[in-house]
């Protein structure tokens, strides 16, 4: 059977599913962009009593939806069900623009920032049915987009920052208090989501010496000691980072309406797909993002990929040194592991440099070398430790 053809199979049994419940669909349309599973937009044939007409169905099989022969289990699903259930009260965190008395910051529409509203889950089928965000892009797509690449302007790239800034920290420091231990227990159970995320990049940064030699090979010795700290951390549950993370925390796992560039006052925000959430270093999370944030300006010149980043480490506000150097660590196995790898992302020579930069952060990162952070553009982090 063609992929094409078993996904047609697995769109008939949702659509099915949800036929017999107040969420049954008139149309069903599957979304790009989904790897591990089977997401769709369905259009309601009746809207529920708060208005809502569309919804976002997320269907998980045990197996990758982008590759069949990668084998996922199904717990994935359970642990997404879990935070996402804890997270349905959680107020919205805002962050307003700064007001500079100029024409731009008055206009500039303030920015909030949650997760999407989960409506039910299915056990026996693993299906999700979720709140919409209408027209919505993830960032990095809407980043990227001609009508947003070069026009975001500064005041909203930092709002916009500025705000997920805050709910990361506000998730953190919600997740480990006392009365959300069940939640801790169950992302330490996350095991296998926990141990990929190494392999694909701590296992996986020492072996890139073998792609780019000339560039890689001196630093190895560095590299081996990363990756063993990095080790040394899984199952770590005590220490000031450690705690209840995302664990996939990146520009393509939030979700902004195509149309911020045109709104006046209130940008939503979405955080989505929580299945690789776990207990591990906090600095994982702001890792992951800055390094994709930071790969729009080296790939693509686009500036407000630094003004993010400047807004993010503003709404995170303080941290410790060790935080800081380990954030930045990861920010540069990211950029070597994933910045080298997109396909049509960036020139041989973007590639070679964005592994270079990835390089030093890691080296520098191990070093402690404040003072060389404090002289480039990640000098956000250290101002705030």
């Amino acid at each position: 059977m063609s992929k094409e053809a078993a996904d047609q199979d697995i769109l008939a049994l949702v659509s099915q599913e949800v036929s017999q419940t107040p969420y049954a669909c008139s149309t069903l349309t599957q979304l790009s962009g989904g790897t591990a599973n089977f997401v769709y937009r369905g259009i309601l044939s009746r809207p529920l009593e708060d208005g809502t007409k569309t919804i976002i169905i997320k269907h998980g099989e045990a197996y990758a939806a982008s590759n069949r022969d990668f084998k996922l289990p199904t717990e994935r699903c359970v642990i997404e069900e879990t935070i996402l259930s804890a997270l349905n009260n959680v107020p919205a965190t805002a962050a307003e623009p700064e007001n500079t008395g100029t024409s731009t910051s008055t206009s500039t529409p303030r920015c909030t920032v949650r997760t999407p509203h989960l409506f039910h889950f299915n056990r026996a089928t693993n299906t999700q049915i979720l709140e919409d965000l209408p027209d919505a892009l993830d960032l990095k797509t809407f980043m990227l987009a001609p009508a947003a690449a070069h026009r975001v302007p500064h005041d909203l790239a930092t709002v916009i920052g500025r705000a997920v800034g805050k709910w990361l920290r506000a998730f953190h420091d919600w997740v480990a208090e006392a009365s959300q231990g069940a939640l801790a227990q169950a992302s330490e159970k996350n095991k296998l989501m926990r141990d990929l995320k190494f392999t694909v990049n701590y296992n996986n940064l020492v072996g890139q010496a073998g792609r780019f030699p000339a560039l890689l090979a001196e630093s190895q010795p560095v590299f081996r000691r990363v990756r063993d700290m990095a080790a040394a951390e899984l199952g770590g549950t005590e220490g000031e980072g450690f705690g209840v993370i995302h664990g996939d925390f990146w520009s393509g796992n939030v979700l902004i309406p195509g149309t911020a560039l045109d709104q006046q006052l209130d940008v939503p925000l979405f955080v989505t797909d929580w299945e690789l959430c776990q207990y591990g270093p906090r600095a994982l999370d702001l890792g992951q993002m800055i390094a994709e944030l930071y790969e729009l300006k080296h790939f693509k010149d686009i500036d407000a990929g630094i003004w993010i980043i400047e807004g993010l480490a503003e709404g995170y506000g303080v941290i410790d040194e060790d935080m800081a150097f380990r954030t930045a660590i990861h920010v540069g196995v990211h950029l070597i592991c994933w910045g080298s790898t997109v396909a049509g992302w960036g020139t041989d020579e973007q590639i070679e440099e964005v592994v270079k930069i990835g390089r030093d952060l890691v080296v520098r990162g191990w070093e402690k070398d404040r003072a060389w952070f404090e002289g480039i553009w990640l000098r956000g982090l250290f101002t705030r430790a």
